[in-house]
């Protein structure tokens, strides 16, 4: 069932709470108009900050300690594979990311189309995942305040500055940020795959309003119609 196909009244059946529950969950989302149907885009990534490389140095030297660690025995019991994966720091990661995308900007376009079709449903898939763990780590700079502390306004005045979005981009990343958080299930078939960021930040903006209470509620509907 498609994620705006939506029936109000199967809706409110289906829930046990008072009857004006779905109504007030969609009122204020800009997502839904009054036939049901939805005029947003997804909004763009916005490029990764230019990290310190002693800081990436460091970090993959711990990684790769924690690595031969694991392989001599030392811990995990000495089980093979034991630990395999646990010492890569995100860090690490992150800048692993940072070089592959710069490196796939500069490769030069297939000429076949039909690769270029394949290739770019590819990235679509890596750029919502990538979506995924940005709007994890905007969580968590916005909750904890830290923009102000980098010297910035706040944290969608951070996203301007640092990525160059637009208000409207750092305005919705930001929501991700702060509502996935509270809907583990969406959060959990975003990062595999199962849900797209278009369909996410639809949910997303569908339970901004509300409560923690009522955003759990909505949870399982709201993932039902995007499946």
């Amino acid at each position: 069932m498609d994620l705006f196909d939506i029936d109000p009244e199967h809706l409110r059946r289906s829930n046990d709470g008072d009857g004006e529950w779905w109504d007030r969950l969609i009122a204020n989302s800009p997502l839904w108009s009054s036939d049901g149907s939805s005029a947003r885009d997804p909004f763009p990534i916005i490029g990764l900050e230019s990290q310190q490389r002693a800081s990436l140095a460091e970090a993959e030297a711990e990684a790769e300690g924690d690595t031969d660690s694991d392989t001599d025995g030392s811990a995990g019991g000495g089980a093979p594979g034991a630990g395999q994966g646990k010492g890569r720091s995100s860090w690490v990661v992150v800048g692993s990311v940072r070089e592959v995308a710069q490196e796939l900007a500069l490769v030069p376009l297939p000429d076949d189309v039909d690769v270029c079709l394949a290739e770019a449903e590819e990235l679509l898939f890596a750029r919502d995942r990538i979506t995924c763990a940005l709007a994890d780590r905007v969580g968590r700079v916005h909750a904890t305040g830290q923009a102000k502390e980098h010297g910035h306004a706040s944290t969608r005045s951070w996203l301007r500055t640092a990525g160059g979005m637009t208000v409207g981009g750092a305005g919705r990343l930001l929501m991700l940020g702060a509502e996935l958080p509270r809907l583990p299930v969406v959060r959990e078939k975003f990062a595999v795959g199962e849900l797209a960021a278009g369909v996410v930040e639809a949910i997303c903006a569908a339970v901004a309003g509300l409560t923690d209470e009522n955003a759990a509620l909505a949870e399982p509907i709201l993932v039902e119609l995007a499946g």
